[in-house]
């Protein structure tokens, strides 16, 4: 995966936000490049984890792996999470929410594991969207 700074303008793929549409990233770590860390509302990662199993965005083939280092040395793959009964695997989708504001906030659903598992500390407005689930809905 490749690295880019929350709230930085999205552009991948192209074509994939409609036009007129403002999208940033959040969320899109890779090793060697610093992000922040704390922690989270319980009820966020609740949420994000429902918006991973019922809304998955950009659905691509294959998984990526998370790159982090990991201090347990597991290094699960594909990365799976546990939602209700059902067994989420993260890696080859996109989260994607609407901000206060109108724009569209988009991460890779490895997000979730970026949170519970780094320590990942999202900007306040995708915190805020998701667990107000302001979902952008299905593509078209």
């Amino acid at each position: 995966m490749t690295h880019y700074a929350d709230l930085s303008p999205y552009a991948y793929p192209a074509g994939s936000v409609p036009e007129g549409i403002e999208a940033v990233n959040v969320g899109w770590l890779e090793p060697g490049e610093e992000f922040p860390r704390g922690t989270v509302p319980e009820e966020f990662v609740r949420s994000l984890a429902l918006l991973c199993r019922d809304d998955p965005q950009m659905q691509m083939r294959g998984w990526h792996r998370c790159a982090l280092p990991h201090l347990d040395g597991k290094d699960e793959y594909p990365m799976v999470i546990q939602v209700g009964e059902d067994r989420i695997s993260l890696g080859s989708a996109e989260v994607r929410v609407v901000g206060r504001d109108g724009r569209w906030l988009i991460a890779p659903n490895l997000v979730h594991h970026y949170v519970t598992a780094h320590s990942y500390l999202p900007p306040e407005e995708f915190i805020d969207a998701i667990t107000a689930h302001r979902t952008t809905g299905p593509m078209a």
